[in-house]
């Protein structure tokens, strides 16, 4: 079983052509024999158009290959609830769900979310939902209940999905960042900068994936691109595509599919 995996495409704000890009990566794939492609979240800011490329991608490749996706917090920003996010809304969406990709392997996908737990207690809790409220993109999104109080409810979906895989050896897709090696700190005066990070993620998943059966863990939603880092016996990798627009600029390259390309996770199970 061949799996790619992509995360942070931005196809608005990146100002792509969505069904030229679409029929560019359908052949790619193809050509690489790959039978699932996953996205890992952050397509598009609004769950519809997301969930519309899916499954318009799906109809493009037919049988040839599967498609799904979780959802970043861009997807989440526009028309979709916090119980259509949490539910079986779709067949091709993946959030809390799984596949057996082997008799000993089972891909398991959970949308995520964070817990500020990356910034430690340099900034109250005050501080940090302030900052949200007035510059991150998350305030958009709808949400009956706190940050921390939801990252407890995805960490305890995924804790129970790896339970239910026995003995396999499991493979997590995710849109959150699942460990600090890779965070920026600011640590002289910058908070803005700094208070950022409280967003991306939380150790206590990456501490849960290294006490599993865990092979691999694939995530998006931080532009830095760090190279694949081996702890035990999990090997995590980031998919992010990122930004190329005025004001920041993350492509190493000059084009969407050779930085989609680039930036393409594929793993042979």
């Amino acid at each position: 079983m061949k799996v790619a995996f992509s995360s942070d495409n931005h196809f608005d704000l990146n100002h792509i052509d969505v069904k030229r890009a679409m029929h560019a990566q359908a052949l790619y794939l193809l050509n690489q024999n790959v039978q699932l492609y996953v996205i890992a979240g952050d397509s598009f800011n609004d769950f519809a158009e997301t969930l519309s490329f899916a499954q318009e991608m799906q109809t493009l490749v037919q049988d040839k290959m599967a498609i799904r996706f979780i959802a970043g917090n861009h997807d989440m920003g526009k028309n979709a609830s916090y119980d259509e996010l949490e539910s079986d809304i779709d067949p091709l969406y993946f959030h809390n769900k799984y596949i057996d990709l082997t008799d000993d392997v089972r891909l398991i996908g959970n949308n995520g979310w964070y817990d500020y737990s990356f910034v430690g207690q340099d900034y109250t809790q005050a501080q940090i939902e302030q900052f949200k409220k007035a510059f991150w993109f998350d305030r958009r999104i709808d949400q009956p209940m706190s940050d921390k109080e939801r990252f407890d409810i995805n960490l305890k979906q995924i804790n129970e999905q790896l339970l239910a895989a026995g003995n396999r050896q499991t493979v997590l897709v995710s849109h959150f960042v699942p460990r600090d090696d890779y965070i920026k700190r600011f640590p002289n005066g910058n908070a803005r900068l700094d208070m950022a990070n409280a967003f991306l993620g939380s150790n206590r998943l990456g501490q849960a994936l290294d006490q599993s059966y865990t092979i691999a863990t694939v995530t998006g939603h931080l532009h830095l691109h760090p190279a694949p880092l081996k702890v035990g016996n999990n090997i995590y990798y980031n998919a992010a595509v990122g930004y190329n627009t005025a004001r920041v600029q993350e492509w190493r390259s000059d084009d969407f599919m050779t930085e989609w390309q680039n930036r393409l996770i594929v793993l042979t199970f």
